[in-house]
């Protein structure tokens, strides 16, 4: 095996722990559907702690060598940490009830395979510092708990803005998969770099996502729908008159996956702010 491609294994296996570890939470779960609404918010917190710590302050940076643009690469790092490694290690401890012990464990965890890859070389520190790891993993774990306790009673703040969280981490998603498929990029002057793409990007995913929230919080029906339609494609207009995004998709494309997205919206709202998926005795 050449040594470039050595990089993906240790992403590779973490993927795969905790792949099985969110496996085993969604199992061990008797509301399946708050678990999912737990999920999408934590998601969220780790990603807009993410656009702070990475985007925009560098504070480090992954090495996974599994796409070949490195600002992509380690972006790419940055969603499987945020978006798998930590988020689903908070839920499976949550659901199966993990005490203090456990959590503290959780912080060594992380810690210890941090310091390994940095050992590595799949991973590299600027001004961030390991023991931030191990204060602010357990920290994470132990508000993860309370969250997902707001959560199953119903907790107004909490399931407010875990709507609101759900749709950012979904249009997040959405945008990051567009961006590795190089059909997407956001940035000024002539050249958009995926630097400014990935500051840019989650402005645009959160005003969309606020936008949407009070919308369909107000009215969950087709108009209310249409109007999330209209004010995104006000945004698309304005982003691409002023030059700040290229899209290589088609108009007609574009629209149809975002009236897709929109309808998941709505869903999203259905399960939350509805009564389904905050009656503990769901089991769906």
């Amino acid at each position: 095996m050449r040594r470039k491609n050595k990089n993906r294994i240790p992403f590779l296996i973490l993927f795969i722990i905790h792949t099985f570890l969110i496996g085993l939470a969604f199992y061990k779960s008797e509301a399946k559907k708050n678990t999912f609404i737990f999920l999408g918010s934590i998601m969220g917190f780790a990603y807009l702690l993410e656009f702070f710590v990475l985007n925009l302050f560098k504070a480090y940076k992954y090495k996974p060598k599994v796409i070949k643009d490195r600002s992509l690469d380690n972006i790419f790092g940055a969603f499987l940490s945020q978006s798998i490694f930590v988020p689903f290690t908070a839920v499976y401890l949550t659901i199966t009830k993990a005490g203090w012990g456990t959590k503290f464990l959780g912080g060594i965890y992380f810690t210890l395979v941090e310091i390994l890859f940095l050992q590595l070389g799949v991973y590299k520190h600027n001004w961030w510092r390991t023991i931030y790891t191990f204060i602010l993993i357990p920290i994470y774990f132990v508000l993860s708990d309370w969250w997902y306790y707001g959560i199953t009673q119903k907790n107004v703040f909490v399931r407010n803005l875990s709507f609101f969280l759900m749709i950012m981490v979904t249009e997040t998603n959405l945008f990051l998969l567009l961006a590795l498929l190089r059909k997407i990029r956001f940035g000024w002057g002539r050249y958009h770099a995926w630097t400014e793409h990935f500051i840019i990007t989650p402005l645009y995913s959160i005003t969309f996502s606020i936008f949407t929230y009070f919308t369909l919080k107000k009215q969950n029906n087709g108009w209310a729908k249409i109007k999330v339609l209209l004010f995104d494609a006000c945004l698309y207009q304005i982003f691409v008159k002023t030059r700040i995004l290229k899209m290589k998709i088609k108009l007609i494309h574009y629209i149809l996956i975002k009236g897709v997205m929109v309808m998941v919206y709505g869903t999203y709202r259905k399960w939350i702010l509805g009564e389904v998926g905050f009656n503990q005795s769901d089991k769906n």
